[in-house]
């Protein structure tokens, strides 16, 4: 997609959604105030004891716009200046009573408004709507786009769909990292299908890493004979690597294999995943195997890793 696609598409939405919330109109929900009015407003009531200087510094506004905003805000009864104890000379704001139940109702109307514009959704329509703005504000609001650990829920349920989203993100970033073929997604199918012919409740499970409903890590611990277990399915989508949940999720599977009282785990890679290989000995894993092997498409050694539990 062209620079210019992407700016063509953001100005687009743009005005969508500025018609959808009526963001265009001269007061906000039919009262005194404009959005920005209010914004500031939201900024006062959020940081409690926030200053003008920390105003401007959040929404980006020129100081003698927000000036005025101010003293039409305190002139209005909405919002109190106090003098702060370090600096007489400066005041932190704050809103007053009248204010705060200003900040209660707007709530209350955004939230109806919202509510309205999403109504003919189905529930998981929604949760998408969600997920997406969540995205759009991390991507724009990170350094780099970069997540962080809050945002990510990791569950152990399995629920319809999580299965074909396994095999979907390995098929995906398999092929754009290692251009691995189609053969490898029909390998992890199958992998996915003895671990569903052979799942024990007790006994197996998987942890999915779930940010804004789209799945952007797994791994999986499967019982094998003689107390041991393999590791399976490991795997972080790239825009979530390098801020702990490769960590977290191997965390979780070690503290399982060790509750389980597995004597021994194991996990099947190749030399070319370097990356994740670090991190199985990092973990304790040892290699045993190293084994040449034309597996889809290329030419390459199937790695064999063990870890003793006990």
């Amino acid at each position: 997609m062209s620079d210019q696609r992407v700016i063509n598409d953001i100005r687009s939405f743009n005005r969508f959604y500025t018609a959808q919330l009526g963001l265009l109109q001269q007061h906000i929900f039919d009262s005194e105030y404009s959005l920005t009015e209010v914004r500031v407003l939201y900024e006062i009531n959020f940081n409690r004891q926030t200053t003008a200087t920390g105003i401007r510094d959040a929404l980006q506004i020129d100081a003698g716009y927000l000036s005025r905003i101010l003293r039409k805000l305190e002139k209005g009864g909405l919002i109190l200046k106090h003098p702060l104890p370090e600096d007489g000379r400066s005041s932190y704001l704050s809103l007053s009573d009248r204010g705060r139940r200003l900040m209660t109702k707007m709530g209350t109307l955004s939230d109806d408004q919202l509510r309205v514009m999403m109504a003919h959704l189905t529930p998981a329509a929604q949760e998408t709507v969600a997920g997406a703005m969540n995205d759009l504000r991390r991507l724009l609001s990170a350094p780099d786009g970069a997540a962080t650990m809050d945002q990510i829920t990791i569950r152990t349920e399995l629920l319809p769909g999580d299965l074909g989203d396994i095999i979907s993100l390995h098929g995906k970033l398999y092929m754009q990292e290692y251009r691995y073929d189609t053969r490898f997604e029909r390998y992890v199918m199958e992998t996915i299908q003895d671990f569903m012919v052979h799942y024990h409740p007790a006994r197996d499970r998987v942890w999915l890493a779930v940010c804004s409903g789209r799945l952007v890590g797994v791994v999986a611990i499967q019982h094998r004979p003689a107390k041991q277990a393999q590791l399976r399915w490991f795997l972080i989508s790239p825009d979530f690597r390098g801020i702990g949940l490769g960590k977290a999720l191997m965390q979780q599977a070690m503290d399982f294999c060790r509750e389980q009282k597995f004597k021994k785990v194991y996990l099947l890679t190749t030399d070319q995943q370097d990356t994740a290989a670090a991190l199985y000995k990092r973990w304790g894993f040892i290699k045993k195997s190293s084994v040449p092997a034309t597996l889809w498409g290329h030419e390459l050694l199937e790695e064999r890793y063990e870890r003793e539990m006990q």
